[in-house]
């Protein structure tokens, strides 16, 4: 019955922390109003978690696994798809994750999230290596198979080639909003700018190899 107790603590802390962090920022949330949306002792949030910075990071890892849940990075693919098929689900299911799903805390959450891709806090390391790092290996796969025999520098560079033509429809969204609206990811639509990445981006690797 404690345990159970002390589990429901911790579920409604970190749904506490969802909200306040997403209205705040990390920066100018409190553990004192966690804790009172909670309906938690201020300790608890020391005892459950180590702390604010890891609740933090608690938060963003919750983030990531459940837009993993929802758009994983093989979309649904059968296990035995060719490369190109998985490239093209690796990138819908990046887009779609960064877009949301027009949950307006989630959206906020995304661009906490995104903001520690640029300026990593020292706790971040441990969503990197939990999330991040077997996603990006998937990528690297993906690559060394449309690439057979290119070195690692090769496809670690197409790979971040991928990824950040797919962050810059949401790093970059605001300012797109406002130069080119018509250009924006809501407004194009995932499947849209997916397919456009994709074909971008099998243009350049299928160039690399009739070069190398």
């Amino acid at each position: 019955m404690e345990q159970e107790h002390e589990a429901g603590t911790k579920e409604r802390l970190l749904a506490a922390a969802r909200e306040v962090f997403s209205e705040r920022g990390a920066q100018e949330a409190t553990v004192r109003d966690i804790c009172a949306r909670a309906k938690a002792n201020v300790a608890a949030v020391n005892y459950h978690f180590g702390g604010k910075d890891k609740l933090y990071m608690a938060v963003l890892a919750d983030y990531v696994q459940r837009a993993l849940e929802r758009y994983p990075v093989r979309m649904g693919l059968e296990p035995g798809a060719g490369a190109e098929e998985r490239l093209r689900a690796y990138i819908s299911s990046l887009l779609y994750r960064l877009i949301g799903d027009g949950d307006l805390q989630e959206e906020r959450l995304g661009q906490l999230f995104t903001s520690e891709l640029v300026e990593p806090s020292p706790h971040f390391d441990e969503v990197v290596d939990r999330y991040l790092l077997p996603v990006h290996e998937e990528l690297l796969d993906i690559i060394q198979s449309l690439l057979p025999g290119a070195s690692a520098q090769t496809v670690q560079l197409c790979a971040a080639g991928v990824t950040g033509h797919c962050l810059l429809f949401d790093q970059m969204k605001q300012i797109i909003r406002r130069m080119r609206p018509e250009l924006s990811l809501e407004r194009l639509g995932v499947e849209l700018v997916a397919d456009f990445v994709f074909r971008y981006a099998r243009a350049g690797i299928a160039c690399m190899a009739a070069h190398r």
